[in-house]
């Protein structure tokens, strides 16, 4: 009875030791801890009752060192001591993860689509996929590495030979000339749908190097053409002539260390939105195809019988359908609202003016 309490005891013991160290690898994963968190980190995890027993015997660092020591001989994991903390280097055979080659072709679109990119959450995408592609075995991992894209600065484009190219689809958008604040960024997504933010903004209608002051309630980010927008409902401006409305705002455009998160809370139900319905046509040199992109909510498409498309929509922002209807040229034409058609009347004006 001895020998078997013993031998329970013992596979007691290593069954505690394994799990302890499973959780190790998956909590440096995560990234580095110093070992009071590491050690905090797996209890809080394993003792989740009062009668639970300790996974960490009372010589708690001596155990930790020792579990991190066989990680590093075991299974030739990379575990360096940096600045207090230990972080997970590479994992050694303890690749975690296989994916099908349908889901390795997936990484790389993703791996190119993010890598040098100004797309929103470029950095932290890119992060995470070094994450996934770590816990890849190192055979798998080394079919991808050729599918990352070059640096705007490497020899091949700066030597003029040819750069690599992908097999993966390209998005095709601007670079924008001036990058974002990351932080102002964050400031923002942290207020949105929350509470109100002040911010100096760079106006493009102000001719010299003055800017204007907004409070604003934040509700949406979005991302279009190279660029990120806030949408919010502007309640105060230092520039009289903007009455409280919802506006557009380019991130790039606000003053940075002018952002301010005001204690006003926002309001449960949003200010009312404007609503537009659109009527335009797109000629049939652009619609003959019956394959013409649908870009307002509710559109509805009619294909007339000479190829012309006679398009049906709603919008809230009269400016931004300008700026998208505009791309058409001479292949469309607005009919209604009565606003928008003369707003598309007046930039066909100047151009033919500055043009003449």
């Amino acid at each position: 009875m001895e020998k078997s309490t013993r031998r329970g005891g013992i596979k007691r013991a290593s069954w505690l030791t394994f799990h302890r160290r499973l959780f190790l690898v998956r909590r440096l994963v995560r990234g580095p801890a110093d070992p009071v968190t590491l050690i905090a980190d797996t209890r809080a995890f394993f003792n989740q009752s009062n009668d639970a027993e300790d996974i960490y015997p009372t010589d708690e660092r001596t155990a930790l060192r020792r579990d991190l020591a066989a990680l590093r001989d075991e299974f030739e994991c990379t575990i360096d001591y940096v600045n207090g903390c230990y972080q997970l280097s590479d994992y050694g055979r303890l690749a975690l993860l296989d994916l099908a080659d349908e889901d390795l072709e997936a990484l790389a679109f993703l791996m190119n689509t993010f890598a040098f990119s100004a797309l929103p959450n470029a950095p932290r995408v890119a992060a995470l996929l070094d994450r996934i592609i770590a816990l890849l075995p190192p055979e798998r991992r080394q079919g991808l590495t050729g599918s990352l894209p070059l640096p705007p600065d490497a020899p091949e484009h700066r030597g003029g030979s040819k750069p690599r190219r992908s097999r993966e689809v390209r998005l095709d958008y601007p670079v924008p000339s001036r990058s974002i604040d990351q932080q102002l960024l964050a400031h923002v997504r942290r207020a949105l749908g929350r509470q109100q933010i002040s911010f100096a903004y760079r106006s493009s209608y102000i001719t010299d190097d003055s800017v204007e002051l907004h409070r604003v309630a934040p509700y949406e980010l979005f991302f279009r053409d190279g660029h990120h927008y806030l949408d919010a409902y502007c309640y105060d401006c230092s520039n009289p002539t903007i009455a409280p409305r919802y506006r557009i705002y380019r991130i790039d455009r606000m003053v940075a260390d002018s952002l301010e998160l005001l204690p006003t809370v926002l309001p449960p139900i949003p200010p009312l939105r404007p609503h537009y319905r659109l009527h335009y046509t797109l000629s049939p040199m652009v619609a003959r195809q019956r394959d013409i992109a649908l870009w307002f909510p509710g559109s509805d498409a009619h294909f007339l019988p000479d190829g012309s498309a006679d398009i049906h929509a709603e919008c809230s922002d009269l400016w931004q359908a300008r700026q998208i209807l505009i791309r058409y040229r001479e292949q469309c034409t607005v009919h209604e609202p009565p606003e928008l058609v003369e707003m598309m009347r007046e930039t066909a004006l100047r151009m033919a003016e500055q043009y003449r």
